[in-house]
């Protein structure tokens, strides 16, 4: 034993040093510095909450907005940006089996809701989606073609979407949750997605209306619906002015590792 690992003798003072940390105590200590350390420098080496878009429309005052389920789904924060702000909105009822979700944002200034078609569109028939693809700050239209009614697709989640109305354009991602309109800017649909089929050929999918009216009624909101076939085409820019203003971008944080 050195001098310096001596014990002190009986009678004499200790000396009067703070006690030694514990080693895990000051590996913990380092552990947390090192993951700052990575997390500032390196942020992809540290799990890190990720965002996914979407686009949803407003069905009824109050702030009410429809939109994809598998776009909202496992969200632990929810924003809708209208006219360039953004507002948090929160998960009223959602429904994989749809693939539809409703959601409430109080704060949202009073925005118009979309008129509903109460027929369904006819193969053949022009529609447009209106929306956010890519993210994009203000909605964009895509016009395409019915090319079926009734159709069924498998869902992002892998379960079966039935009641479909299909086009003869894909959508790109953001569309998800756009409004699906006739000539007239009557809802028809809910943009689901595309689907790729073994020919090669690519096709649009939306949620009927019909099918999201009667989920909504089941939970206490009825949809007014247009019983008249547009009578009028409106073009693809008339179109756009008449739905945009009830389109709003949603976008949710999703905790990492999520799918």
């Amino acid at each position: 034993m050195t001098e310096d690992e001596a014990f002190p003798a009986d009678g004499d003072a200790l000396p009067e040093t703070p006690p030694r940390p514990q080693r895990w105590w000051i590996a913990g200590i380092a552990l947390a510095v090192a993951g700052a350390l990575l997390a500032t420098f390196i942020p992809g080496l540290l799990p890190r909450e990720r965002t996914g878009s979407g686009t949803g429309f407003v069905i009824a005052m109050g702030g009410y907005i429809l939109t994809s389920a598998h776009v909202v789904r496992g969200a632990t924060e929810i924003t809708v940006h209208w006219s360039g702000r953004g507002y948090n909105a929160g998960i009223v009822t959602l429904n994989s089996d749809y693939d539809l979700a409703l959601l409430v944002c109080d704060s949202l200034p009073p925005v118009p809701a979309v008129a509903v078609a109460g027929g369904r569109p006819e193969l053949g028939d022009p529609v447009t989606a209106v929306g956010h693809p890519g993210g994009t700050r203000h909605p964009t239209a895509r016009s395409t073609t019915v090319a079926g009614v009734g159709w069924w697709a498998v869902g992002a989640d892998g379960n079966v979407l039935r009641d479909l109305v299909a086009t003869d354009d894909p959508f790109r991602p953001g569309y998800s949750g756009s409004p699906l309109v006739n000539e007239a800017g009557h809802v028809v649909g809910i943009v689901t997605g595309s689907v790729t089929s073994g020919t090669g050929k690519q096709f649009g999918f939306a949620v009927s209306i019909q099918q999201a009216a009667g989920w909504l009624a089941g939970r206490g909101m009825a949809l007014s619906l247009e019983s008249e076939r547009p009578a009028s085409a409106l073009r693809e820019a008339d179109l756009l002015s008449r739905v945009a203003p009830s389109v709003v971008r949603v976008e949710s944080r999703l905790p990492p590792g999520s799918p």
